[in-house]
């Protein structure tokens, strides 16, 4: 008799996941907060011997870009503290973004809980637009200067079918900048500004002493010997396109996360 009540409270033990490390996959329920600027929606959270990770679904709610530093953000498990590592991103005003949270250490699939501690959220405003020079091509000087941005040519392949021309941009402010590759435009031998054909180019921001690299690209234009790339000079416009922003830090939010024991048990 005291066996068998020994292996039914084992088995009481087990359902309810309190022998720990016994799954190699550990689910969580999902979860969703929201303020008055911004909304998370948590999925896809399982704890692994190594490994704890998790999607987040970040919406912007407002007119305003947002940035997401998750370097900021950490977790709380069993007393210590993980670093969520990792590249900051930017969601455009009314738009969302998903992206994949990480954390390693040892044994994290023996919690049964554990904090999310969302930190590193900051609303963006965005400065006016710094002047640009016109920049010609082919190029008479492959560097320029404009404001606080060190613009220089990388390469680029002139053709009359196709006009490919790579540029890199140091910022050398304070901090942060924004440059929309997308509103490049050039002007040709007509007087008209022709947008170049990377109109989905992501907006991407620098933090000082950074550098990174944007394409500009035209087609094939109509008008013959007058329009044709090869042949003519291009003037290349950057209207809008480099920006330094002011951000202002929102509160951080704590999040309990708890284990799925039904979705967990029946995965085993």
């Amino acid at each position: 008799m005291k066996v068998l009540m020994m292996a039914g409270f084992i088995g009481t033990m087990a359902l309810s996941g309190t022998v720990f490390g016994q799954y190699e996959k550990v689910y969580y329920t999902d979860t969703t907060f929201e303020t008055a600027d911004y909304k998370v929606e948590i999925d896809n959270v399982v704890a692994l011997p190594k490994e704890l990770k998790f999607r987040m679904n970040i919406v912007n709610k407002t007119n305003d870009w947002l940035l997401y530093n998750s370097d900021e953000s950490k977790i709380e498990l069993d007393g210590k503290n993980m670093d969520t590592k990792d590249k900051y991103i930017l969601i455009a005003p009314n738009d969302s973004k998903k992206k994949v949270m990480r954390a390693v250490g040892a044994n994290l699939n023996n919690a049964r809980a554990f904090n999310f501690v969302c930190e590193g959220f900051y609303k963006v405003a965005l400065k006016p637009a710094v002047a640009t020079p016109v920049f010609r091509l082919p190029a008479s000087n492959n560097e320029f200067v404009a404001g606080n941005f060190k613009i220089t040519l990388a390469n680029s392949s002139k053709e009359t079918a196709r006009t490919d021309v790579k540029f890199k941009v140091t910022y050398t402010g304070e901090g942060l900048a924004f440059i929309s590759p997308s509103k490049v435009s050039v002007e040709m031998p007509d007087g008209n500004l022709y947008a170049t054909a990377r109109s989905k180019a992501d907006v991407f921001a620098l933090k000082k002493g950074e550098t990174e690299s944007f394409l500009a690209t035209w087609e094939r234009m109509e008008g013959g010997s007058k329009m044709d790339m090869q042949l003519v000079e291009m003037l290349i416009h950057f209207e809008g396109v480099f920006q330094e922003s002011t951000q202002t830090k929102m509160p951080k939010v704590v999040l309990p996360m708890r284990w799925n024991d039904a979705l967990t048990i029946g995965k085993k």
